[in-house]
């Protein structure tokens, strides 16, 4: 109850709600509430628990932080807080009234609780604990008057609190966040050195096979916070927390560095040191070998990489790495720029030499896309150079994988980074990227183990929670996936890549005005990319706006040199208006350029098949020869590619070839069926397979099935030469006409909230 309002929880949260209850006081581990609550349900993680944790402190009120509820316990789970609730005793609580219909029967009343102490919002909230039937097993369970002075109640179905079963059991390995370091200087103008003292710090760190370390990109988000120790290491999970300022006066440097306990926020240790700037180096490797030796009671290994050779060279590495975590086109050039300075400088630097590999791969992935001319990977010269300095160091073996897999060779990128995630296990960037080239092969639960320790290792750097939103996305987990996305969005409203992703996620599921929204904000935070106003283009005709989309497109062409991205919007702009004919000349420009990506000689492929399909097929078995293979090499991203193929071979009398090819396209269908599938995956693809095994009438009522929550690539339905059966039947004008009806309703509700803030 809140002042005098009923609140209804899902059976979910009310059984989360009533364990916390039960066991008020006990910290629990993630996995003893999955079993506790949930059972062994395969769909029940931890991320499932923070998931359904943060939606029971909405409704509770505990959402502003230090959460006094519902407490994190870094690296071991949560405790409920009796002492932050008082009692409400017998007839202090209205009855409740009719069961409310989501509320499950067998609604009744059976005692209470009274809201947080404090003020504002929490103030006042009466929590009546109700008699649930369980409706998944029917099983009533009945929770007393909890009075905080009271001795625990019985549990219900589950072990004693006591059980070594379920015990929380918290990870040998500590964990450790090192934030930037105060610039005390007077003058306030040494902020670069005070970061490259701390980066350093936790470079070295990373080392020790005993620590979990939180990657740079995460620590230093807290860089101007006001967030205390505790709730800096609860969104860290850590177990303690590094901290610290630097003085520097002519050639003498102070740090004052403190060791801080994350559950009790005191002080293991504190130091000052008093250094001549010539001993900077020695400083660091003082400081990092005091945190492992406190946590772990060992010292850190050495790097054996050349090490900057001056604090010039040392600054400007650090003044890279920095504008890279921004993760924009204008700070990836600056960062090209400040390592292109530190080797001018220092040409064997491993660490300028990797870092200027990275900035130019994160400046060609948000520029120009590439052509038959520009295939040459010009950045094999500093990894070579690299990899002669330091062949066994883990971030020169991470950047080898990345250049397997701009190669296309995905299993010894695969391998290569599980070499470097051995060489380094703290290194948050080869857990992440090996998860990527998982993802792309299809291996989504192998991606998210992969995905899920990079975000361990750095929560707070947008690619990993982005991309671990993907791996749930694909296996069905679709709100998990949006809620990750939401929450990082809540952390950090400034990562572009984040608002990209999740307009994808809110088209597909018929939210194309709330997307545009994202999208636009997207290409504000970064309007020098072109790939953000690429987004823009195409995404206009989310909401039906060819216009808007064409003059997006003009302007992008008068901006820059992009023929491969110009030639592709002004395809999709034909294809939404119709014009296929113009539409395929586009495509066969387009594909005429050699660029890699797989989608347009798919496109170009789907275009022939309505009036050449042996054409069709030779451009398929050109470029996509694993779908001949017996069997075939078919995965859920090559859905599109598969059904042309299949198609054609059925039209050309290949009827054989196509049933086995159609017999793989099923399986991946129900694989996206039932695990939802990568972005890639637009939704249509039941009805494809319906339809290319004859089932019209099934295909017919699987696209009405997507009206009501689908406006993902809407339009062209009456593209596709298998549909041709029912193109013309009133059903089908039917759909297309609600459709419609669905993307007007949102184009109107973008033009009527593209200014108000995002929520």
């Amino acid at each position: 109850m809140h002042d005098g309002q009923e609140t209804y929880l899902a059976p979910r949260l009310l059984a989360l709600l009533t364990y916390f209850v039960e066991h008020r006081g006990e910290v629990l581990s993630r996995d003893r509430i999955v079993e506790s609550v949930w059972g062994h349900l395969d769909a029940a993680t931890d991320d499932s628990v923070n998931v359904a944790v943060s939606s029971l402190r909405r409704e509770l009120g505990d959402t502003r932080r230090p959460h006094r509820v519902i407490l994190a316990i870094p690296r071991r789970g949560y405790r409920f807080d009796p002492d932050a609730i008082a009692p409400i005793e017998g007839d202090a609580v209205p009855a409740p009234s009719a069961p409310h219909p989501e509320s499950g029967a067998g609604a009744g009343r059976a005692g209470s609780i009274a809201g947080l102490h404090g003020s504002g919002r929490t103030a006042g909230l009466v929590l009546g604990l109700l008699v649930v039937v369980a409706a998944v097993i029917a099983a009533v369970i009945t929770i007393g008057a909890y009075r905080p002075d009271a001795p625990p109640p019985p549990t219900v179905g589950n072990p004693p609190a006591d059980s070594t079963a379920h015990a929380a059991a918290p990870d040998d390995r500590k964990a450790v966040a090192v934030l930037p370091f105060l610039d005390m200087t007077p003058g306030g103008d040494h902020g670069p050195f005070a970061d490259g003292l701390a980066d350093r710090i936790i470079h070295m760190l990373t080392l020790s096979p005993d620590l979990d370390v939180t990657a740079r990109t995460s620590s230093f988000a807290f860089r101007d916070a006001s967030a205390g120790i505790g709730d800096i290491a609860e969104r860290l999970d850590v177990d303690v927390i590094l901290e610290g300022s630097v003085q520097r006066a002519d050639d003498q440097i102070r740090v004052l560095a403190q060791l801080i306990d994350a559950d009790t926020e005191m002080h293991l240790w504190s130091r000052s040191y008093d250094r001549p700037a010539g001993e900077l180096f020695a400083l660091q490797d003082d400081i990092a070998n005091e945190v492992a030796r406190t946590m772990t009671d060992t010292l850190l290994p050495g790097t054996g990489e050349p090490a900057a050779d001056s604090q010039q060279v040392w600054e400007l590495i650090t003044r890279g790495r920095l504008a890279m975590d921004r993760f924009t086109l204008g700070d990836s050039e600056q960062a090209v720029a400040h390592f292109d300075a530190a080797l001018a400088l220092q040409p064997d630097n491993v660490d300028a030499l990797i870092g200027l590999v990275d900035a130019i791969g994160m400046v060609r992935s948000q520029g120009p896309m590439r052509t038959a001319e520009d295939r040459e990977d010009f950045t094999e010269e500093y990894l070579e150079r690299a990899r002669r300095l330091a062949p066994d160091s883990s971030q020169v073996v991470r950047a080898l994988g990345d250049w397997h897999f701009r190669s296309n060779r995905p299993e010894q990128a695969i391998e290569t980074y599980r070499r470097a995630v051995a060489l380094n296990p703290n290194d948050a960037t080869a857990h992440r990227n090996l998860g990527r080239v998982l993802f792309r092969m299809g291996r989504f639960d192998d991606a998210t183990e992969s995905l899920r320790k990079a975000v361990q290792l750095d929560p707070l750097f947008g690619l990993g929670p982005v991309w671990l939103a993907d791996a749930f996305w694909a296996q069905g987990r679709a709100e998990e996936a949006l809620f990750r996305l939401r929450r990082f969005l809540e952390e950090r409203p400034g990562f572009a890549q984040a608002h990209d992703r999740i307009a994808t996620y809110l088209a597909q599921s018929g939210q194309t005005g709330q997307a545009m929204r994202h999208i636009v904000r997207a290409h504000e935070l970064d309007p020098d990319s072109p790939g953000r106003r690429f987004s823009m283009c195409e995404f206009w005709l989310q909401i039906g706006d060819d216009l808007s989309a064409e003059a997006c497109t003009n302007t992008l062409a008068e901006s820059y040199d992009l023929p491969f991205r110009i030639g592709y919007l002004r395809q999709i702009i034909h294809g939404f208006r119709g014009e296929w004919d113009a539409m395929e000349r586009e495509l066969e420009a387009i594909v005429a350029l050699g660029n890699r990506d797989p989608l347009t000689p798919a496109l170009l492929a789907q275009s022939y098949s309505r009036h050449d399909c042996p054409r069709a097929l030779a451009l398929l078995e050109e470029r996509f020869p694993v779908l001949f293979d017996a069997p075939s090499g078919l995965t859920p991203m090559m859905l599109l590619p598969a059904r042309t193929a299949i198609h054609c071979l059925q039209q050309t009398g290949r009827g054989d070839r196509a049933e086995t090819l159609l017999a793989s396209f099923s399986d991946q269908v129900e694989r996206t069926r039932t695990e939802q599938g990568p972005w890639l995956v637009s939704g249509i693809e039941t009805a494809w397979d319906h339809a290319l095994h004859g089932r019209h009438e099934q295909a017919l009522v699987a696209l009405e099935e997507l009206v009501e929550d689908w406006r993902y690539y809407w339009w062209g339905l009456d593209y596709y030469p298998e549909f041709a059966p029912i193109r013309d039947t009133p059903r089908f004008r039917a759909l297309m006409e609600r459709l419609e009806r669905g993307v007007a309703e949102e184009r109107e509700y973008f033009e009527a909230h593209r200014d108000a803030p995002l929520t």
